[in-house]
This record gives structure tokens, sequence and C-alpha cells, in this order.
């Protein structure tokens, strides 16, 4: 009779954790074809940045690149490459024929209609409607709980592979104590280290 891995115990936590890096093999995997289709369309690369916290977490319209781009060169002022995402702009007026897409230079609509095309063309896959969805449920830390996260997925077509250039945000605290005094003495302050929550 086998015995049942208790829940918390360092057996089950080693179990969680190989079946998360086997899903995210999986997932990668189950993406071949729809990097090959990609790659014949002319893309090298496609992006996705996303942002959460407090429970919930979003991502932006995936962008890509039919040229070469240097994933190691870095903006000094905006940190990316090759400068901030781009995402849809918010029908404020609610104006007629409002262009959903405007600014958006990078290829985020056809990739749209190009990945619909697919999907239609490959229901068996049972991919997320929207790309950057799909691609996103790749990240496996935690980006969107608590103080959540940022970052960005990039898709090199060429190399087939993945690269999650991320940040998890965490709380801290420091303790302060502070005196203050009646007789008109300088105040004193006292500051502890820094303390992470988790």
């Amino acid at each position: 009779m086998s015995k049942e891995v208790e829940i918390g115990s360092t057996e089950w936590v080693k179990n969680w954790m190989r079946e998360r890096k086997a899903k995210r093999i999986s997932k990668a995997s189950s993406l071949k074809d729809l990097g090959d289709y990609f790659k014949d369309l002319g893309y090298k690369y496609i992006r996705v940045y996303y942002e959460g916290c407090g429970d919930s977490g979003d991502c932006f319209h995936a962008e890509g690149w039919k040229k070469e781009i240097d994933l190691e060169g870095r903006d000094e002022t905006t940190g990316y490459y090759p400068d901030t995402y781009q995402c849809k702009p918010y029908n404020h007026n609610k104006q007629e024929n409002f262009d959903e897409w405007k600014g958006m230079n990078r290829n985020q609509k056809e990739l749209e209609e190009q990945y619909k095309l697919f999907r239609d063309n490959h229901p068996d896959n049972n991919f997320i409607k929207e790309l950057h969805w799909e691609l996103v449920e790749l990240v496996d830390y935690d980006w969107y709980n608590n103080e959540g996260g940022q970052g960005e997925l990039v898709w090199n077509l060429e190399k087939e592979e993945f690269l999650c250039n991320g940040e998890q945000n965490r709380y801290a605290c420091v303790e302060v104590k502070e005196t203050y005094f009646m007789d008109g003495r300088e105040p004193k302050y006292e500051y502890g280290n820094e303390v992470y929550e988790r």
C-alpha cells in the first residue's frame, strides 16, 4: 500500500515544482507549429510586456519584429529595447471610427489577425483567444499577486526559445523608532534592518 504524500511536505513541494516545470516545457513545445508559422511570415522576435499586483495582472498586445534587434542592448532612459512597450489607446470620448491601433507600429494588429487565422485553422491546439495571453502563460513566477511584478517575454523564433526578463516586487518594511523631547532637545532616530514579508 503506497503512502499518500502530505500536503506541504518536502516531497509534496518537490513534486509540485516538478509538475510546474513539466507544464512549462510542454507549453513551450506546444507552440512549435505556431512559431514555424510566424517564421514563415518573416518574424524574428515577438515580445509581450506584462505587469500586475493586488491579485490581478495585465499584458499588452504582442509586438513583432521582422528584423534583428539587440536583445542585450538597453535604452538608457527606459531600460527597454528598442524603447518602451506600446498599448492600445482608450476611447475616452466614445468617438466613432476610433482607431484602437493608432500609434502601434510593431505589427500588433497584424499579429493578432495572423494568430486568429492560425487558431481558426488549428482548433485542436485549444489556444487562448489572444496571443499575448497565450504567451504569458509561460511565465512561471508570481507577477500578479500581492505586490506583483512586471517584465517581458521575448520569443526568439529563430533560436526557438523564450526569454522571460522580469521582476517580482516584494513588500519590505523597515523598523523605525523616533523619540521627541518636550524640553526642546534634538529628536532621536533609529532605523532597523530591512525585513521582507515573503
